[in-house]
């Protein structure tokens, strides 16, 4: 892509979707290099959408980080700067690879359209939105769907999504880490799921997307 600023006025935003098949799949470093290749010649905005289920436990896992808890109402739309650019966050990871701006939204699963409808009104004059999650799936039409996966990560741990999304995404990425034999079974899952392993992008770093000629060629094409 080039460097110039390419500015795609007076169109809807070109929806990258990020998802994974858990947490820890590596999706914020994928997130990250899309975001970084894309603010190179577009105006691009990112957003991590952080869903809780309520009864159905903690979408971290159970790490214990308060923000279930701490939720007021159905869903909250954080932009405020001193938040998005804590040292640490996969926030600030997304801004500091070009994404401007950046909101993180925390919604309960009943009220994601109503919380995603709330943060596009954030996105004003931009090209392109790069979203980490799942659920978001079913609310929008992509311009292009990546799912990353790991095969190091208990299945047990999966999200509920993360077959359909394996069946029906652009592209899988394929964090190839983890026993070889469990890289692959899960080869061979994709594979039944898809019908074929063309578009399987396996990858040591998520980072090493930003080589990678069929990715690049999608950003551009879409």
């Amino acid at each position: 892509m080039s460097t110039e600023n390419n500015m795609l006025v007076g169109s809807e935003p070109c929806i990258v979707l990020i998802a994974g098949s858990s947490s820890g799949a590596g999706k914020t470093a994928v997130a990250e290099t899309v975001t970084r290749l894309l603010s190179m010649s577009y105006r691009t905005a990112a957003a991590k959408i952080t869903v809780t289920h309520g009864e159905r436990g903690c979408p971290h896992g159970g790490k214990g980080c308060q923000v279930c808890s701490s939720l007021d109402g159905d869903f909250q739309v954080i932009s405020k700067e001193s938040i998005i650019a804590q040292s640490g966050t996969d926030t600030a990871r997304l801004q500091a690879s070009g994404g401007n701006p950046v909101a993180w939204v925390i919604t309960r699963d009943v009220a994601l359209e109503a919380a995603w409808q709330e943060t596009r009104s954030l996105f004003k004059n931009v090209d392109c939105i790069v979203v980490e999650s799942n659920s978001l799936a079913a609310h929008v039409d992509p311009r292009l769907t990546l799912m990353v996966v790991d095969p190091s990560i208990s299945r047990k741990i999966w999200k509920p999504s993360a077959v359909r999304l394996i069946a029906t995404a652009d592209y899988v990425i394929f964090n190839n880490r983890g026993p070889q034999l469990q890289r692959e079974l899960l080869t061979r899952d994709i594979e039944n799921l898809r019908g074929d392993l063309c578009d399987v992008i396996y990858v040591n770093h998520p980072y090493e997307l930003a080589k990678d000629p069929r990715l690049i060629q999608s950003l551009k094409s879409r």
